[in-house]
């Protein structure tokens, strides 16, 4: 999965271009499902008797699909999940990262925490786009048990200056190669929806499973 950092300058793009009546509860939405503590906020399953893996786009479409069309929070939701289906195949299919040895995962987080501030200095992000807000009783909290308030406060703490290192995988090329390309896909899909059309499929993006 992407870093709660990237997903926000993908949405920072995406606001270039597209407008939006709520920004704070896109925002949010876009972030939230890093933010579970429990349930499958990713809605993750398994496909083709248990040989393949996806994330549920149409369950969540049929699901939320009115929300999405009148609160950001959901459309930030979904856009969070068809960001994490093509960065699952950027990474692993294009560059060829190698998840089954577990070093490799705790590495690839501590790029995370490297290029933090990169990003948020090359996307004009600042922690005060994160606003917190209780999602109690939200029909969203039906898909796992978030700890929103904390993720806010979590995401806004890595907004401080820190001296870049050396990556081990995610370099900030790739990292601005990822952003432009969800960009274009995350703005094909919103007008795909505003059309009526099918949404993105997600047996195309499905993944043979590890192990």
């Amino acid at each position: 999965m992407a870093s709660s950092m990237i997903h926000l300058a993908i949405i920072q793009c995406i606001i270039v271009k597209t407008e939006f009546n709520n920004l704070d509860r896109l925002r949010l939405g876009v972030i939230l499902p890093d933010g579970a503590v429990s349930g499958n906020s990713h809605l993750k399953k398994m496909i083709c008797e248990q040989t393949r893996v996806t994330y549920d786009l149409e369950f969540y479409r049929e699901k939320y699909g009115e929300q999405m069309k009148t609160d950001e929070l959901y459309l930030g939701y979904y856009l969070h999940l068809i960001q994490d289906i093509f960065y699952r195949r950027y990474v692993y299919s294009e560059h060829h990262f190698n998840s089954s040895i577990p070093e490799n995962v705790e590495r690839l987080h501590q790029d995370y925490e490297n290029t933090n501030w990169f990003v948020a200095k090359q996307y004009g992000l600042d922690k005060n786009m994160l606003r917190t807000q209780t999602l109690a009783g939200e029909p969203i909290m039906e898909l796992a048990d978030f700890r929103e308030q904390e993720l806010v406060r979590e995401v806004r703490e890595q907004f401080h200056p820190m001296e870049e290192k050396s990556s081990f995988f995610l370099t900030r090329e790739m990292i601005r190669e990822f952003i432009d390309r969800a960009t274009e896909i995350c703005l094909h899909e919103l007008n795909q929806l505003a059309q009526g059309k099918a949404g993105l499929d997600s047996f195309e993006w499905s993944w043979i499973k590890q192990g």
